[in-house]
């Protein structure tokens, strides 16, 4: 059977997506969605993993640093969801 190649161009922009739409688009194409959240190892800026991350936010609220805290948590909602602030 011969090999056909076609492109085709719509006219859709990525919000008219919501992440439910997503993630059940990515069920029904067999991914894992259990990778999704917060992986080890995830702030490359830092060399920090996940959890060291999560204990910078922490002491970052704890000594009223919000400016550092606002940072680390962009970075944990990134890590989590995929969405920039």
């Amino acid at each position: 059977m011969p090999l056909i190649e076609a492109t085709v161009e719509v006219n859709v922009s990525l919000e008219d997506f919501d992440t439910d739409d997503l993630l059940e688009e990515l069920k029904e194409r067999g991914a894992k969605l259990e990778t999704i959240g917060l992986p080890d190892g995830y702030d490359p800026v830092e060399g920090r993993s996940t959890a060291q991350l999560a204990d910078a936010l922490y002491e970052a609220r704890r000594n009223g640093n919000d400016a550092r805290a606002l940072e680390l948590c962009d970075r944990l909602i990134y890590a989590a969801i995929g969405r920039i602030v």
